[in-house]
């Protein structure tokens, strides 16, 4: 066994290591056979343990599962019957309906005309028209057209009860209307009752309606004229519906449970006086007993394997302790340290803080703890090859060593990162000024295999005891700051702040709150008209997003985008502000939809796949969509962006480059991306009414896109003066609060249609004058 020594070892920056003492371990063969046999009653212990957990389990699971499938079913089919119900009452409540029984007209196709559509139908429903007496007046079913005898017999006996609560429901609210307004019911009028019938051999959902005047449902004394009966038959293609949508199994109805077939599940199916019907059964999907009677042979011959393997392990563990005691102390070390450069790494780190800082405390002195990280070291792997990167490495970790104090603690935790312990300072610039002989010792360049080698270092620094005295604690705050130094441009240190951690911890709540509104559909689209160059017709719309959040009210863009930039979460959001403004330009015919294009979006090579996906689901033409970009995503990988933009005209969408002229080189990209449209940022326009070098630089911008065949559009008009300067000077498209101010879909198209109305009135009006 190879000795460890007593004395303890400084490794690399002279950091006194954690002292491992030689043990003496005599050889115990008794006593390793009694823990031997001892872990072996314990595996058997565990595998019986197992065993019966195991089939307590699989009962609960099949009860668990079957319940589970129970409420699925429950909840689908009250779902379908609110539908049911819902298309009943929608056509009870017309207009139509109301007249044709108050009037008592024959000539009425009942299937064509008071009836669900077709898709909503199924092969044996039966549609009933009752008059205020009860008596049927029309009548369809598909096998037997205009049969007013359906309703005999036993169907009406079933039916009658219901519509006798549902008249007592109606009449109850309308006695109500005797009295004072205060004493009055405020809950709303029950329109129809659903209820569970025995009908033509099989089982039927009714649901009766009153027919009312569709004026009368918000007053206290409802007319109604007769009552609307829909009975869907429970057949088989409801059946298979419910099979597809639930993902149950064999479907059907019985008179009673089938308590005896384990596999078999059901619901009971009651009326409204709460009698059961029929059951609806299906057969189970919890496999969990089949899978128990499956698994039962491979477990016990898992069992049998576990204690061979664990008789032949324990066995060879006797026999190998010697050497594995002899072993330890080299194990130990390695554990404690980095295979290529030899300093400790993070165990050791952490195991010599603690005690570290507590003896800097002690002398009434600061410490630092510094998170290094070579800047764009991956370049140099990529490029050289991991030899050479492993060798900057080792170079870096001996420069290190040289400028440190003997005390100082350095140690490699992954890759190109390091943490550096600066203890017994007397103040934060003592700590400073080592950080900057770190820096300038790591910015030298490097020679490896005839490779001058360049880079630099982050440095994140948290001072303790000011902001803690745990690992996690400092190192958490200490990788704040490297992230504010990476922020900032990399290749210096920054000193942590309480700020930083509040500004951390704000963006990781925005990104939370970002993921959970997605699923919770809290974003909304608003859409800004742009007008036509006389500023009387909107041409076009832009989308802009905002959050309707559901504690701070409505909020901004600006508030949350710059982080959804940063978190990637950008092009989910990206992708709802498309699909929306598609879907609802559906709703706005002859409006152009213009969306803004985040550079990470416009990267992303599925970009333009989804843009056509998106066109072909809402049947949109190419040309209504106009995507706009900034100079941002151009002056970044170009010719990424180059074949995106390609991509994008092949289809059919137009592309406009947004905020013109606030970068370095928007004339050649102009000309390099073929761009439909440019949009002149609004800092162009706001000095236009009395600034003559505004105006004269405008008047070049518009004489500039008419020579290139552009279209042009100026925003950020926010006053009159500025829209009659530009209406004497070209034809751009206009856009600003001066014509209207973002608003959702519903106040667009009611704005539109006013705006439609008032430019009649000023036709009319030019007519009457001429």
């Amino acid at each position: 066994m190879s000795e460890v020594s007593d004395k303890p070892k400084n490794w690399g920056n002279g950091a006194e290591l954690v002292h491992l003492p030689e043990s003496k371990f005599p050889k115990r063969n008794k006593l390793a056979r009694l823990i031997a046999f001892g872990l072996l009653l314990v595996i058997c212990a565990a595998l019986i343990s197992g065993y019966t957990a195991f089939q307590y389990t699989t009962e609960k699971a099949i009860i668990y599962e079957s319940e589970k499938e129970q409420r699925l079913i429950s909840s689908n089919l009250q779902v379908y019957r609110d539908s049911l119900a819902y298309e009943v009452e929608r056509i009870a409540l017309s207009e139509k309906a109301y007249n044709t029984v108050k009037s008592g007209e024959r000539n009425l196709f009942l299937d064509q005309d008071l009836t669900p559509t077709k898709n909503n139908r199924g092969d044996r429903d039966v549609f009933l028209i009752l008059d205020a007496e009860k008596q049927p007046a029309y009548a369809y079913r598909q096998d037997l057209p205009w049969h007013n005898r359906i309703y005999d017999g036993a169907l009406k006996e079933q039916i009658a009860p219901t519509i006798d609560m549902l008249e007592r429901n109606l009449r109850t609210h309308v006695d109500q209307s005797s009295l004072p307004a205060p004493l009055r019911s405020a809950m709303p009028i029950d329109l129809s009752m659903r209820d569970i019938i025995r009908f033509d051999g099989g089982i039927g959902l009714a649901t009766v309606a009153a027919i009312a005047h569709p004026g009368s449902e918000g007053q206290q004394a409802l007319r109604h004229a007769g009552y609307l009966i829909w009975i869907r038959q429970l057949d088989a293609d409801l059946m298979d519906n419910f099979e597809s949508i639930t993902g149950m199994r064999d479907i059907y109805l019985t008179s009673s449970p089938n308590d005896a077939d384990p596999d078999s599940v059901s619901v009971p199916l009651e009326n409204v006086r709460g009698d059961v019907v029929a059951y609806l059964s299906w057969t189970t999907s919890a496999a969990s007993k089949a899978l128990y009677d499956e698994l039962m042979p491979y477990m016990l011959a898992v069992t049998l394997v576990i204690l061979v393997v664990a008789l032949g392990l324990l066995y060879s563990s006797v026999r190998l302790a010697d050497r594995l005691v002899q072993n330890e102390g080299r194990a130990r070390f390695a554990s404690l340290h980095d295979a290529l450069t030899g300093l400790p790494n993070r165990t050791y780190f952490s195991e010599a803080l603690t005690p570290m800082l507590r003896k800097t405390r002690m002398n009434n002195k600061v410490a630092g703890v510094v998170y290094m990280d070579l800047d764009h070291f991956k370049q140099i792997n990529d490029s050289l090859g991991h030899l050479v990167g492993d060798e900057v490495i080792c170079q870096v970790a001996e420069r290190l060593q040289e400028v440190l104090r003997p005390n100082d603690l350095l140690a490699r935790i992954s890759g190109d990162e390091f943490l550096i312990l600066l203890p017994n300072r007397a103040d934060l610039t003592e700590i400073e000024e080592a950080c900057f002989e770190i820096e300038q010792a790591v910015t030298k360049p490097y020679m490896v295999e005839k490779n001058r080698i360049l880079t630099t270092a982050s440095l994140g620094v948290v001072v303790s005891p000011e902001y803690g005295h745990e690992m996690n604690e400092l190192l958490r705050r200490a990788d704040i700051a490297l992230y504010q130094a990476k922020e900032m441009g990399r290749a210096r240190h920054v000193v942590f702040q309480q700020h930083m951690e509040e500004r951390i911890q704000m963006r990781r709540t925005i990104e939370e709150e970002i993921e959970r509104a997605l699923k919770r559909n809290e974003f909304e689209n608003f859409y800004q008209p742009i007008m036509d160059a006389k500023g009387e017709r909107a041409v076009a719309a832009e989308a802009l997003i905002r959050w309707n959040h559901p504690t701070r009210g409505q909020i901004a863009p600006g508030t949350f985008l710059h982080v959804a930039e940063e978190s990637q979460l950008i092009n989910k959001i990206g992708e709802w502000v498309l699909e929306t403004a598609m879907k609802d330009a559906t709703h706005m015919p002859g409006i152009q939809m213009c969306v803004n294009v985040s550079p990470n979006q416009l990267r992303h090579p599925d970009f333009p796949p989804l843009v056509e996906r998106l066109l072909q689901k809402y049947e949109l033409e190419p040309g209504r969509i106009e995507l706009e970009v900034t100079e941002e995503v151009l002056m970044s990988e170009a010719e990424n962006v180059g074949e995106t933009l390609k991509q994008l005209h092949n289809i059919g969408v137009k592309v406009a480059l947004d905020d013109f002229g606030t970068g370095y080189s928007s004339l050649s990209y102009l000309r390099l991306y073929n761009f439909d449209k440019i949009k002149i940022d609004r800092s162009f326009v706001e000095d236009l009414d009395h600034d003559v070098d505004a105006q004269e630089i405008m008047r070049s911008l518009i004489n500039l896109s008419e020579a290139i065949k552009m279209d042009i559009c100026v925003e950020g008009i926010e006053r009159k003066s500025q829209f009659q300067f530009l209406s004497e000077i070209g034809n751009p498209v206009l856009q600003g609060f001066y014509f209207a101010r973002p608003m959702p879909l519903t106040k667009f198209r009611l704005w539109r249609e006013g705006e439609a109305e008032n430019a009649l009135d000023d036709i009319e009006l030019v007519e009457e004058t001429t």
